[in-house]
């Protein structure tokens, strides 16, 4: 629910031009969500805005829900890396917590 807020606000941008990349935030968004999809590495779990009038305020599965992430999923995409053993990205000396360390130690 939390995400429709900021997705309202995003279509209610969409065709706005990112500086200074040039391109319109719906673009932007896009590209954002095919690199998450390609980082977690398990199919498609984020959409990026719709043009069509349909939209996708609440991004989600058939039931609305949101998309459900493994540990590992998460970790390959905040790492930046495509890879829950590798840190980098929001993480570069990796996670501190449990699960986080866990891979962190398998490497």
């Amino acid at each position: 629910g939390q995400d429709a807020v900021i997705r309202a606000l995003l279509y209610e941008r969409r065709a706005w031009k990112v500086h200074p990349y040039e391109v319109s935030v719906a673009e932007f968004t896009n590209h954002i969500s095919t690199l998450r999809n390609k980082l977690g590495n398990d199919g498609v779990k984020d959409e990026g805005l719709v043009e069509d009038s349909s939209g996708n305020i609440l991004a989600g599965d058939k039931d609305s829900l949101s998309y459900a992430r493994t540990p590992e999923e998460i970790l390959r995409i905040v790492y930046g890396t495509g890879n829950e053993s590798v840190p980098g990205g929001f993480y570069p000396l990796g996670g501190d917590g449990h699960i986080a360390t866990s891979y962190l130690s398998n490497a």
